[in-house]
């Protein structure tokens, strides 16, 4: 077994303590895996020794992710609109801070502040949402903070050829990287964004 997820404080040792925005659905799908995989990167966030901010809900892959992540150590935040914490107040999931927003922008806005990574699993359209934001925010250097997908039975794979053609449409600079990295496990995408703000910090340090 990996020491870095038996061990939370090997695991805090190899990196700051970051909070990772974790974007997902808040239906479970119809896919039992889906709903594994969600648990599983929310506990594999606590035993590294990070928190995780989510969009506070309490059903679906957003309810598995928190509660994964509560049961191992993580410091929950929750930002919901405030139309659907009304609508949805008994969905809403234990946090240690909810974040009650105007709208989904405000939400979106809060999410990626509060943050220093972003993760996806799978979702629907707020999940897209979502990630396309950060994602034409960091083809523009306005969020230069890590975007991992992770590919689920090749969820998003139409999404990147999709990004693909648009590329070879000649609507992207041809020579700017992909603004997110595709992961096919949670282990992964971890230690991507482990490495991603290791290397950032590095970069600032030396320039300093």
């Amino acid at each position: 077994m990996d020491t870095a997820l038996s061990d939370p404080s090997a695991a805090a040792r190899k990196t700051e303590r970051l909070s990772v925005c974790v974007f997902c659905g808040a239906r479970p799908g119809t896919s039992p895996e889906a709903v594994r995989l969600a648990r599983e990167a929310g506990v594999t966030l606590g035993l590294h020794g990070h928190d995780l901010v989510y969009g506070s809900g309490g059903a679906g892959l957003m309810g598995e992710v928190a509660r994964g992540a509560m049961s191992s150590g993580s410091r929950v935040t929750g930002i919901v609109p405030r139309f659907l914490y009304e609508l949805e107040r008994a969905d809403q999931a234990d946090t240690d801070e909810m974040i009650i927003t105007e709208d989904m922008f405000d939400r979106k806005r809060e999410m990626i502040r509060r943050s220093d990574a972003f993760i996806a699993l799978p979702g629907g359209y707020g999940t897209l949402d979502e990630i396309l934001e950060v994602v034409s925010l960091n083809s523009l250097g306005q969020c230069p903070k890590p975007l991992v997908l992770v590919d689920l039975d090749g969820i998003w794979e139409p999404l990147t050829a999709l990004f693909d053609r648009i590329r070879a449409g000649g609507f992207f600079r041809q020579s700017a990287e992909a603004p997110f990295h595709l992961a096919g496990s949670v282990a992964e995408a971890v230690e991507f964004v482990e490495r991603h703000t290791r290397s950032a910090a590095d970069t600032v340090r030396v320039g300093a």
